[in-house]
């Protein structure tokens, strides 16, 4: 029995701008957590059994959560070619319906465990995208692919109609001063469920109040995606907050995401948003400084179940 193993990776993303109207044609600007990252090991067993034997490592699986990681492990299998009885060793940082793309970052990692397993040449980064949406179609419904272009890639991306358009590189001495603060604020709703309800929500307006939000989006992502690339953190904040401001008829920001933002703004955050679908999960916060995304972590610590401070800019990007 042929004993090959096939490994794989894919990590985190935060979402800047561009939640769920990327579905309607608007410009996204994700960012990719390495962070925050997945392993995938397959192994072929020594049985003709079509199954997945999985060891997951870490905290143990709810139910409906492990059935979901089941499901998109067969489908990207299958998509590879790789069938027959598999075992599966599944190690990951990445947090659960936090809205930081475990289900993308598993995704992509199982898709190049499961071509490595049939020793077969890796697909490139959009292929791969277009894959890994098909794989989180098996448990999300309708998938933009925002998220596993972020799990393929490091760097920042522009993202619409389905493909990366742009990749931009954070740079500058401001924006090397400044910070990512993400706020956990616990087990979000399933990602379904809020994809469900900004549908409802989007169903109800009209065309013309769709396109305004549709709009302010891209504009948004456009000039996060500028802000970026020249080191203006006074502009990216701007640009997040235009995008926070397009989630909200939407019904995905409830109370007390709503409070935990305001709490952040007062603490001195620059501005701070939703990072994924929302009804919960994590929020993102951009500081100016290491000192002040401190002292909002600090001041939030007993309305978040954990946070997280990140660099903007890779040291070896500094100019």
């Amino acid at each position: 029995m042929n004993q090959r193993t096939g490994i794989g990776s894919g990590h985190g993303k935060t979402i800047v701008v561009g939640e769920h109207h990327v579905m309607d044609g608007a410009a996204a600007l994700v960012v990719g957590l390495k962070q925050f990252r997945t392993d995938v090991s397959l192994k072929r067993l020594g049985s003709d059994k079509e199954a997945l034997a999985v060891c997951w490592q870490g905290e143990p699986l709810a139910p409906d959560v492990e059935a979901d990681a089941l499901q998109m492990l067969a489908r990207a299998c299958v998509l590879a070619g790789a069938r027959g009885a598999i075992g599966v060793s599944v190690s990951s940082s990445v947090p659960i319906r936090r809205g930081l793309g475990s289900s993308a970052a598993l995704s992509v990692a199982a898709l190049r465990a499961a071509f490595a397993l049939q020793q077969r040449g890796q697909p490139d980064s959009s292929e791969l995208t277009v894959m890994a949406r098909n794989v989180e179609e098996v448990v999300h419904g309708r998938s933009s692919g925002l998220d596993p272009a972020a799990a393929c890639s490091t760097d920042a991306v522009l993202f619409q109609g389905g493909a990366v358009f742009r990749r931009v590189v954070p740079r500058g001495t401001a924006l090397a001063a400044a910070r990512w603060v993400l706020l956990d604020l616990g087990e979000g709703a399933p990602t379904r469920d809020a994809i469900a309800t900004a549908l409802a929500h989007r169903a109800a307006m009209s065309a013309d109040e769709l396109r305004l939000l549709t709009d302010s989006t891209t504009l948004a992502a456009m000039e996060a995606a500028d802000a970026l690339d020249v080191g203006d953190v006074d502009h990216l904040g701007r640009a997040m907050r235009r995008a926070a401001s397009a989630l909200v008829p939407l019904g995905v920001v409830n109370q007390r995401m709503a409070d935990v933002m305001a709490a952040a703004v007062a603490a001195g955050a620059l501005a701070v948003k939703q990072t994924g679908a929302g009804l919960g999960g994590t929020l993102i916060a951009l500081c100016h400084t290491q000192d002040m995304a401190r002292h909002v972590t600090e001041t939030l610590a007993a309305q978040v179940a954990a946070s997280w401070v990140l660099p903007i800019v890779a040291k070896e990007t500094y100019r």
